[in-house]
Order: structure tokens, then sequence, then C-alpha cells
């Protein structure tokens, strides 16, 4: 019996999934965006409950004790389900990221190199400049004489993780093809010295 032909892969057969990585990536950045500008909102703009109660406790009618510690109540639940609510978007934009991570690695589909820059291979935050990572270009030569000896040291401010990236524009050879690229040379001045004797 002969064998049954196997059918190659459509050229966009896995599009849906990419998609659905784009998706999720989009997504983790979106939330992660949302917790920093409620971050930043909550920096600038402190709401002090107690002032808030004084506030209100003034623009109505004088309230009875057992209102007031009610609204002090009131105020303390609003704050930690706020706080409670930032957190969580956080850690759904690291689910997110995760699954992207998942999908790809089930699917045996690379991720780009950009978007694997883009978040900490540890504990899958999504990397902000200055925010929740630091950014910085070592270079150990002596006296930082090799520019392709630069690397970009991407920290995460969260787990304490680095992740390094070479910045060298272009790879340096093997020893094997430098190897042969230096006896090649040696060969074509051989045989033009012998054409010239």
């Amino acid at each position: 019996m002969a064998k049954a032909r196997v059918q190659k892969e459509a050229k966009n057969a896995k599009s849906h999934l990419k998609a659905r990585m784009d998706y999720l990536q989009q997504a983790a950045r979106y939330l992660q965006g949302i917790h920093l500008q409620g971050r930043a909102a909550a920096g600038s703009n402190t709401v002090n409950p107690q002032t808030t109660l004084a506030k209100n406790e003034n623009s109505a009618q004088r309230a009875t004790s057992n209102s007031a510690l009610s609204k002090n109540v009131n105020m303390s639940q609003v704050c930690a389900s706020q706080k409670a609510t930032k957190k969580s978007l956080t850690n759904i934009s690291r689910v997110y990221t995760s699954h992207m991570r998942g999908v790809s690695l089930k699917t045996q589909t690379r991720l780009s190199v950009p978007v694997k820059r883009s978040f900490c291979k540890r504990c899958d935050t999504a990397f902000i400049p200055e925010v929740n990572c630091t950014q910085e270009i070592r270079n150990d030569s002596r006296g930082r004489k090799k520019p392709w000896a630069d690397v970009l040291v991407i920290r995460c401010l969260v787990c304490s993780t680095e992740k390094r990236f070479p910045q060298a524009e272009k790879r340096s050879k093997k020893l094997s093809e430098r190897l042969k690229e230096s006896t090649q040379q040696e060969i074509s001045e051989h045989q033009e010295h012998n054409v010239i004797a």
C-alpha cells in the first residue's frame, strides 16, 4: 500500500494563532498602562478620606456619630477595593503575557524579537522604561575600547531579573569561517605571485 500524501500547511494556516497572540499582547499592554495611569493619578491627586468626610459632614446637616463612623468604614472599604482592582489589573496583564508565551510554545510559533524583549521572562511584567524596568548599555571590555562589546541590559524592577542583548550590528564570524577566508586569501595571493613571476 502506498503512503498517504501529507498535505502542506496553507500559507496563512496559523493566522488565527498569530491574531490571538497579538490580541493577548495588546491586552496586556493596555491593562499595564491603565494600572500605571491609575497609580500616577493617585499620586498627584491624593484623596484624604478624613478631609472628604469632613466636607461631606459640613455639606450635609450634622450627622450622628454612628453615621460618621459608618462613612469612615465605607471610605476605607472603597480605598481597599480600588487597591485590589489596581493590583488585579497588573496580575491580569501578567496572565495575558503568560498565555501569549504558552500559545507560542504549544503551537511552535516564534515570537518576534521586539515582542520577546517587551516583557520579563521571569515574572511576565510588560516592560515600560523608567517605570518598572531600567535600561543601560554596558561594555565590560578594558577601557570600553571594543565597541562591538556593547550590551543592552534591561533590569526588571519587579523581580530584579536582568536581560542582556548584544548591540553589535554585525556578529563576528566563527573561527572556522575566519580560517577559511584567511586560507582563501593566502591561496589567491600565492596564485597572483606565481602569475607575476
